[in-house]
């Protein structure tokens, strides 16, 4: 096989472009992609199911350091008092954007020099309270998934909407 050189950033860039989805369903589409994901897909993905096999795609919560975690998470759990009796009250902290973990995004992630999904503004989209773009969708990234069903997940890369 002849091997092909490596892209320039300028044709990098060019490809991020030219292939995006922005206007594709609207100005205001907060969706993307999730849009091809029709009320017809849904069914026709259930006639897919072979077995009634529940698949765990939880992982260990990482608290521990290590090459691919340099910001391990943070768990805690305290016992309070209550009536008679108490309950068990947890704190949970974590950088999500990294390799040990997987996360939710939402189409306002991320952006570039020119602007956010749909040439939005970053700087009015997302604000200390939160996002006001995009928060309907979201990505679930099952990254380094190396589960006994490996073969059964791939792709390894699910989506879903709250609509």
């Amino acid at each position: 096989m002849a091997q092909r050189p490596l892209p320039t950033a300028e044709e990098v860039r060019s490809y991020i472009r030219d292939r995006r989805n922005w206007g594709r369903w609207g100005k205001d589409d907060q969706v993307g992609a999730i849009n091809l994901i029709t009320p017809a897909k849904r069914v026709a993905a259930t006639r897919l199911v072979k077995s009634g096999r529940s698949v765990s795609l939880s992982r260990p919560f990482p608290k521990e350091p290590g090459i691919n975690n340099s910001l391990p998470a943070h768990h805690y759990m305290k016992t309070l008092p209550r009536g008679k009796g108490g309950f068990a009250a947890d704190y949970y902290g974590i950088f999500y954007h990294g390799v040990a973990s997987t996360h939710i995004d939402a189409l306002c992630h991320t952006w570039d020099e020119e602007a956010m999904w749909n040439g939005r503004d970053p700087k009015k989209e997302i604000t200390f309270d939160g996002a006001t773009l995009a928060v309907n969708a979201l990505i679930v990234s099952l990254r380094l998934y190396s589960g006994p069903v490996r073969g059964e997940m791939e792709p390894a890369l699910s989506a879903f909407s709250r609509r």
